[in-house]
């Protein structure tokens, strides 16, 4: 932890969600995620009003009044860029060229099964042991690159 890095409570589920989001991929409709640096809440708006009425049921003006308040006061808030398709793929990378296994075997199987695409691969894989070690190994990954991301932004987390 870096000496001079704010403690702050958050919900590390909450942040990681936030942070390890598929912005490219899964953000039907624009989002954008912040980190309030007084109260550690993970604030989630709608980029248009009329957006957050017609996916969330969230009233117009109530988005409105969250974005105007976020952009009023930005040293306040910190923008959670969330990941973007291509770390995504990145970290099943990481993870195919891991020792996550011992089982040379196994570990040859998985890496022939990536093709390009992590849904592709989930499903020609057929091995639900690798499917669910990349998991973990992802949500780790995703923890660690997120408490990175405080970090250089003067945060030191306390999860909660």
């Amino acid at each position: 932890m870096a000496g001079g890095n704010r403690r702050l409570a958050i919900d590390k589920i909450l942040f990681t969600m936030a942070f390890g989001r598929d912005v490219d991929y899964h953000d039907v409709v624009p989002q954008l995620t912040y980190l309030d640096r007084h109260t550690g809440d993970v604030i989630w708006v709608y980029e248009t009003d009329d957006d957050a009425y017609m996916e969330a049921g969230i009233p117009a003006d109530d988005n409105r009044q969250v974005r105007e308040r976020v952009a009023g006061d930005p040293d306040r808030y910190l923008e959670i860029p969330g990941l973007d398709h291509g770390d995504h793929h990145e970290i099943l990378k990481v993870f195919l060229g891991s020792d996550w296994t011992d089982d040379e075997e196994q570990r040859q199987n998985a890496e022939v099964a990536y093709f390009g695409s992590i849904g592709g691969w989930k499903t020609s894989v057929n091995d639900q042991d690798a499917v669910r070690t990349f998991y973990d190994f992802r949500d780790a990954r995703v923890a660690m690159l997120a408490e990175e991301f405080l970090q250089e932004n003067g945060i030191a987390p306390i999860w909660r």
